[in-house]
């Protein structure tokens, strides 16, 4: 489960630090990120408190399946035009790490 956070921090960071609104690319560029994410944060977010008062497989399933749905709408943004290689990389490291531990998350 800190893997969720984790790569919500590491979104931060390249989204804010580094990646700048490009008229050219507003989709996968600048801080609104989090704007075009938020349904699923607020997913991730509700199946993690619901697992955590009710740990059933079939809550488990869910936060299992918002997870992985808010590590799929993350992928588009590692194709920001402004960010580095070397941070786009970051992210899709990041994001194939979180993938393999989804598997886990409830154990």
């Amino acid at each position: 489960m800190y893997r969720v956070f984790f790569v919500l921090i590491v979104v931060s960071f390249l989204g804010i630090g580094s990646c700048k609104k490009k008229t050219t690319d507003p989709d996968k560029c600048g801080t609104s990120w989090a704007t075009q994410l938020s349904a699923e944060i607020n997913a991730v977010s509700a199946a993690t408190q619901t697992y955590t008062s009710n740990q059933t497989t079939a809550n488990c399933n869910a936060l299992k399946a918002a997870y992985q749905n808010y590590l799929d709408a993350l992928e588009p943004f590692s194709e920001c035009t402004a960010w580095t290689a070397e941070q786009k990389n970051e992210l899709q490291d990041a994001i194939s790490e979180a993938e393999q531990e989804i598997s886990t998350l409830c154990e």
